[in-house]
């Protein structure tokens, strides 16, 4: 008969035991109820006769059976409710260091141990002790997690996991939550983007702030659950709960209007004081609508909700994520084309970082972007510099920089989610108790800087002068509307900090980017470096006034061109501009480093797959560093020094002209005309080179199947699971918008045939795969392609799935086995492949000592993908072939 104590507390309402939600686990706030008591309630315990622990302070029943733990943490699996937690709690007089401490951790290990958990907690409310029950047998003593947060449903996640170290890159989260808002919604990009954002910090908070200063009420977790219940006990709807008590509370954290400590970062824009007027949050979609209620959204709102507690802690982050998450969702803005904001892809940041060579600066250094965006030119020096990894200290309540960095802006929205992803960089920093919230607060004021007083001039209101060491920048660049900015300037006549800038702007030429180029030689020191991204028309401009007065004050160190579509918004040629500020006119100038380069580390399409061995960029960058040093690099084809009489100010400062047309040619960079014997021989070498490699690659992979094999039938049932996907029209697609992606019989295996919601696709019949799987199409033109789906997704009729019910088999390598095996069928057009015809397919598995070799798999799989490549080239010599100019 269960227990009293069960039914009172609620547990056993439903006729079934069920415990209060604790995130994905299920809580037992109990202390009266024994661990025989709960197994015979539905709880799944093997209760041990002993517990075989030297116990020296706690005397432990003789029989682990009566063990009455305070709370009770499980999973569960269906019907069945696995114990993985126990917590003991005790007053703060009783957890004092010594033998009452001894007591509650023997306590809790008896306690974990009767009820076969993993994880103890000792608490007193305050402070949180985990205890490893199984290390904690094994070594005959108390064994402890490393984890020092206060117990919430992540901290035991990560805990059970294993996860509180990993490194998560949560773009997969952001994708499917932004196709949810923006489903609901249809707001802009940007407006979805600020919204996940404002979650993932509701997220990243409650999973690392102290419950002292987030208490549970105003945590991501109250907002879990059934919406009825939550509606029931709030009087309100989630989304209104959090709008109403949780959103202030965040914003209270991080208050508006922070006036930022200490003179560096005013001093640098000559201001008596600098406000940094935002919180962390802004621009929640759900609040834009005129025509919606803000509870008609709390479906759509728990969705998200549901897709963050699925993808489970956010303990460690990945920094970069926040800088490709703006890439990806905002490349293709026409909003951002008319306001020239062109976001800097990370393989362009990174080269640009290391050429500045911060790591040389001294302390108090001033690094600045003075169109900073999200932050990438600010926030990812500390992760490519090694000198740099510790910039940032906190001691008082106040944190304190080696170097200062910092960036401007005057976008609102922008200037909020570049304080988010700070936030995030300084992840480990908000774990530690040393670490104050004001204080990281301040940081974030200190690091970002809002002017937008004049939305028209934004930073350039407020010029400095001679106060920064470093400047790196991705300036707006568009010529109408600059006419506009001229004239506000005139209008304003003084900035907010006094200068003229009817002085500082006068003669800078067509362009937005001309004024930003003119701020920024204002603002360098002596000495000091700018490394900006200019359109190549800045550089082939005529007008000799603005590159006098660049020319005045600066040396040209370098001159780069970067390859067309660098950036994802625009095909406009650009380049890497370096400046150094002189100290006198009579300076001596350097040769110039002139350089093309053609790669960037990945690839210039939509795509945008890395390509870390083809990377021009980054091997100018180390002949510049070498530069630097004073040292003598051995230059590449790509790169030159050129005298600097050649970058006057009637010279174009571009530099494919110091290359010819047969050595541009030559380079890859244009396809000039060719003679046909040329063209004959040109052709032959590719085609003995990529006959060469073929041979190679066959040979590897000929040697790897020479190895024993066996032979596997797709329709074997204890092996793989096989199955047709599910009809859905185009139609039924429209009608049913959601998140889950449906494949269907693509020659491109990235199309998607559309997004459908996942209760419509169940009812409809249709299984949503959760792990990898390989898909053959069964129709169409494409026939017989076989597929790796990686994601969570659905399939059509006119598609196969093989699921295999082994974790030694590959999924690279059935996909390769598959497409053999069809190809060696011979299937065509007029002979559809069927589940039934999958299923008499036959795959040859590599084996070793009679069990299945993975490493031969694994190694198959690689050298198969090569041969792949090398097809793909032949057909790109083909495309070239057919449209190559031959004289």
């Amino acid at each position: 008969m269960a227990n009293e104590e069960l039914h009172q507390r609620g547990y056993l309402a439903t006729g079934k035991l069920k415990g209060r939600k604790f995130g994905i686990f299920e809580e037992f706030n109990i202390g009266g109820t024994t661990v025989r008591e709960l197994k015979a309630s539905g709880v799944t315990i093997v209760i041990p006769k002993t517990v075989g622990f030297p116990f020296t302070t706690y005397k432990a029943p003789k029989n682990p059976g009566l063990c009455r733990p305070d709370r009770l943490f499980c999973s569960r699996d269906g019907s069945t409710l696995i114990p993985v937690a126990v917590a003991e709690h005790k007053a703060p007089k009783k957890l004092r260091v010594g033998r009452d401490q001894r007591y509650a951790e023997e306590q809790v290990v008896f306690s974990g141990v009767a009820s076969n958990a993993r994880v103890g907690i000792v608490s007193d409310g305050k402070t949180f002790r985990y205890i490893d029950i199984n290390g904690s047998l094994a070594a005959g003593n108390i064994a402890y997690f490393d984890e020092s947060r206060d117990f919430v449903p992540a901290v035991l996640e990560n805990i059970l996991e294993g996860t509180s170290g990993v490194v998560l890159d949560p773009k997969p989260l952001a994708e499917s939550v932004w196709q949810i808002i923006w489903q609901a919604t249809k707001e802009e990009p940007k407006t979805c983007l600020l919204t996940f954002v404002e979650i993932f910090v509701l997220k990243f908070l409650s999973d690392n702030l102290p419950l002292s200063i987030l208490p549970d009420a105003y945590r991501f977790d109250t907002l879990t659950g059934d919406p009825l219940a939550f509606q029931q006990a709030h009087g309100r709807s989630a989304i209104e709960y959090y709008v109403d008590t949780i959103r202030p509370k965040i914003k209270q954290l991080f208050p508006d209007n922070t006036v930022v400590h200490g003179d560096t970062v005013p001093n640098i824009f000559a201001l008596n004081t600098i406000v940094s007027k935002t919180s962390i949050i802004n621009g929640f979609a759900f609040l834009q609508s005129s025509t919606a209620s803000l509870a008609s959204f709390n479906r759509t709102f728990l969705e998200i909700i549901r897709e963050f507690e699925v993808f489970g802690p956010l303990t460690t982050i990945d920094p970069q994520f926040k800088l490709r998450l703006y890439e990806t969702f905002l490349k293709r803005s026409a909003r951002q084309q008319k306001l020239g904001q062109f976001f800097t892809p990370r393989t362009v940041v990174r080269p640009m970082v290391r050429m500045a060579r911060l790591e040389t600066l001294p302390d108090d250094a001033v690094v600045l972007d003075p169109a900073a965006g999200v932050g990438g030119f600010v926030l990812e020096p500390p992760l490519v510099v090694d000198g740099m990894k510790n910039n940032v200290r906190f001691a008082k309540g106040e944190p304190l920089r080696h170097i200062n960095l910092v960036g401007v802006d005057v976008d609102v929205n922008t200037h909020i989610l570049a304080k988010a992803n700070a936030l995030i960089h300084f992840a480990e920093e908000l774990r530690r108790p040393t670490v104050t919230l004001p204080a990281l607060n301040q940081l974030l004021a200190q690091t970002f800087v809002l002017m937008n007083e004049n939305a028209t001039l934004g930073s350039l209101m407020n010029p400095p002068s001679e106060t920064v060491d470093v400047i790196l920048s991705n300036p707006p660049y568009v010529t109408r509307g600059s006419a506009a900015v001229k004239d506000e300037i005139k209008e304003v006549g003084t900035g907010g900090n006094g200068r003229d800038l009817r002085e500082v702007y006068d003669r800078t030429g067509l362009g937005v980017e001309s004024l930003f180029l003119r701020y920024i030689v204002a603002a360098l020191k002596p000495g000091g470096r700018a490394f900006i991204i200019v359109p190549l028309g800045l550089l082939n401009r005529t007008e000799p006034g603005p590159k006098r007065e660049i020319l005045q004050y600066c040396n040209i160190l370098a001159s780069i061109a970067l390859p067309r579509n660098t950036f994802f918004n625009t095909a406009q040629l650009t380049y890497i501009l370096i400046l150094e500020k002189r100290h006198t006119t009579a300076d001596e100038r350097p040769q110039v480093l002139a350089a093309i380069a053609r790669t960037i580390g990945e690839t210039l399409n939509w795509e945008r797959v890395p390509t870390p061995e083809d990377n021009d960029l980054d091997d100018i960058a180390d002949i510049f560093v070498e530069l630097a040093e004073g040292k003598s690099p051995a230059l590449l084809p790509f790169t030159r020094l050129i005298a600097d009489d050649e970058f006057t100010e009637d010279d174009r400062w571009d530099v494919a002209r110091f290359w010819t047309e047969e050595e541009r040619v030559a380079l890859g960079l244009e396809a000039g005309a060719i003679s046909r014997a040329e063209f004959i021989e040109e052709v032959d070498s590719e085609i003995a080179e990529i006959a060469t490699e073929l041979k190679a690659v066959g040979k590897e992979i000929a040697d790897l199947q020479t190895g024993p094999v066996e032979e596997w039938e797709i329709g074997d049932s204890a092996h793989f699971t096989v199955a047709s996907g599910t009809r859905i029209t185009g139609a039924q697609l429209r009608a049913n918008p959601g998140t889950l992606p449906i494949y269907s019989c693509f020659k491109n295996d990235r199309i998607v045939k559309g997004h459908v919601d996942e209760t419509f696709w169940t009812n409809l019949g249709g299984d949503s795969y959760d792990k990898p799987f390989v898909t053959i199409n069964a129709n169409g033109a494409s026939i017989g392609k076989v597929y790796v789906r990686e994601d969570r997704c659905g399939i059509t009729d006119d598609v196969i799935s093989v699921v295999p019910l082994s974790a030694d088999i590959s999924i690279d390598y059935l996909a390769i086995a598959l497409q053999d095996a069809v190809n060696a069928g011979r299937f065509i057009y007029e002979a559809k492949l069927f589940v039934g015809r999958v299923r008499e397919l036959v795959v040859k598995l590599p084996v070793r000592n009679g069990v299945l070799d993975q490493e031969r798999q694994s190694k198959i799989s690689a050298a198969v993908k090569r041969f792949n490549a090398l097809k793909t080239r032949l057909i790109d010599l083909g495309a070239r072939s057919e449209t190559a100019r031959t004289v």
